[in-house]
């Protein structure tokens, strides 16, 4: 174990694979309210970005209504969430070492409380910053820098965890070690970003 003493992780793409769930109930709303028929694959840039931001993007005329219908079929999709393997053995291992672990996520308070499959691990995390804790989100390191206060640490102190470029750029404007996260099975360049590459749960041993 290194000396990162706060493990953050974005969670969807990074802790639990949501690929179908979160943009196949994208891909139904958008069929349902805007008759188009759109790839999944398409819709792989609204990943880490906010719902409302989302929403009111497509549906500026009612993103309200849009995110209401959104989580309608997010949630008849939910079963085809899950962790990705050997997560659940990662934060249990992290914790019992002593790390201290963290969330940076662009999901709001409510989406993560009323998530299912994070309720039996969210007691595992020190300190969760969602939404609603900055005013700017990823790419922005703003959500990052509400972390930092939060917790009460430096930069030096953590290390990110996440999937994205939007993470990368996050991290690297606070300051933070970046550790890209390619199990999800999803290319991500994220270039000079990324202090650290890794293919599997567990060589993020190696590297906190």
């Amino acid at each position: 174990m290194g000396a990162y003493k706060h493990i953050i992780f974005d969670i969807d793409g990074t802790l639990v694979d949501t690929y179908q769930t979160g943009l196949g109930s994208l891909q139904e709303t958008i069929k349902e309210l805007l008759n188009e028929d759109v790839s999944l694959k398409s819709l792989e840039k609204y990943f880490g970005i906010p719902s409302f931001l989302t929403a009111e993007m497509l549906y500026p005329q009612d993103p309200k209504f849009f995110l209401e219908v959104w989580e309608e079929h997010f949630v008849a999709l939910h079963q085809f969430s899950h962790f990705f393997d050997g997560v659940l053995e990662m934060l249990e291992r992290l914790k019992t070492e002593g790390k201290k672990l963290g969330i940076v996520t662009s999901r709001s308070l409510m989406e993560l409380e009323q998530d299912p499959i994070m309720a039996p691990v969210i007691y595992y995390f020190d300190v969760i910053v969602t939404s609603a804790d900055s005013d700017k989100h990823k790419p922005d390191p703003a959500p990052a820098f509400a972390y930092l206060a939060k917790a009460g640490v430096s930069a030096a102190d953590c290390l990110y965890v996440g999937d994205t470029v939007s993470d990368a750029k996050c991290a690297a404007g606070a300051g933070i070690d970046f550790a890209l996260a390619a199990w999800n099975g999803i290319d991500v360049d994220a270039g000079v970003l990324a202090k650290y590459h890794v293919s599997n749960a567990d060589e993020i041993y190696a590297v906190c």
